[in-house]
């Protein structure tokens, strides 16, 4: 049985990186598996040492991270916590909003204010997200 190379190890590396990237959805993880596959060829290529091989990952996850960023389409709209799904998505009122409250989102409870009086059994819109609280406006409101 052949031995595994170091190559062979970023390798791996890449694809572990990119199962994770796959489960959690964020776009800087993508870039630190293209690091590790592009390192993967240098080192079945060149056989650097390993400070170069580092220096060889840390370069390129840096560039594929550069060009992740440049195919976005609008770079002001950059959401970091991924709630921006959530603005303008209804939710129901379980719990009295005056002016902080409870509602359900897609079978979760969240913390919930308003500028205004919202009653219980009433649905809400989603204007902003702030951590794990949601401000709402009822459905009325225009």
């Amino acid at each position: 049985m052949e031995m595994i190379e170091h190559w062979h190890i970023w390798l791996i590396i890449a694809f572990i990186i990119l199962i994770v990237e796959l489960m959690s959805g964020t776009y800087f993880l993508l870039a630190l598996a293209g690091g590790a596959a592009l390192t993967s060829v240098m080192v079945w290529w060149q056989e650097p040492s390993l400070t170069n091989q580092l220096f060889i990952f840390a370069a390129s996850s840096a560039v594929a991270y550069l060009l992740l960023l440049s195919f976005r389409k609008d770079k002001s709209l950059v959401n970091t916590d991924g709630t921006a799904h959530m603005i303008g998505q209804q939710v129901l009122v379980v719990d009295n909003i005056k002016p902080q409250g409870r509602v359900k989102y897609k079978g979760v409870l969240w913390q919930a204010k308003s500028d205004a009086n919202i009653a219980k059994g009433s649905y809400a819109e989603i204007i902003s997200v702030d951590g794990s609280t949601l401000t709402v406006k009822a459905i009325s409101d225009s």
